[in-house]
């Protein structure tokens, strides 16, 4: 019996990165994201333009604009990627985010609001993700050390 080695089909893979010229009146993360890069998987590759275009939605939420039974849809992201579609969205929106945190001056509220998230969970779910708040982030990337937030 012979089993087959892929590689899966990580948010890393399919990301882009940001457009090159980000305008101040960004609405939605579809207007930020470049195209994703094509998985050569087609299930893989609408479920992360949704994720592109909708941001921040319950996995629940993407099968159904699939048309597809959630467990179905679950445990074929699984089987691409390794991990649940939940953790795929959200591994995706943390890529997203740290690129705007990292290259944009966005305020946070903005880079929430722009991935679907609401007034007060961006930062929560930012710290999840990457175990700092989006401003240690910011300060790290640019200055290459976490430092106070009331003093530079």
């Amino acid at each position: 019996m012979s089993t087959n080695n892929y590689t899966p089909i990580t948010p890393e893979l399919v990301f882009n990165g940001l457009i090159d010229n980000p305008g101040k009146e960004i609405k939605k993360c579809t207007e930020l994201v470049r195209e994703n890069n094509a998985s050569e998987n087609n299930y893989m590759d609408m479920f992360a333009n949704l994720v592109r275009i909708y941001g921040k939605r319950d996995a629940k939420d993407y099968a159904k604009m699939l048309n597809a039974n959630y467990r179905h849809f679950d445990g074929a992201i699984r089987c691409m990627s390794g991990m649940s579609a939940h953790e795929w969205i959200n591994k995706y929106l943390c890529l997203v985010a740290c690129d705007l945190v990292e290259h944009t001056d966005f305020t946070f509220k903005s880079i929430g609001k722009i991935l679907g998230f609401s007034q007060s969970s961006f930062s929560q779910f930012f710290r999840s993700q990457q175990k700092m708040q989006p401003w240690e982030y910011r300060n790290l990337k640019r200055h290459g050390r976490k430092r106070g937030f009331f003093y530079d």
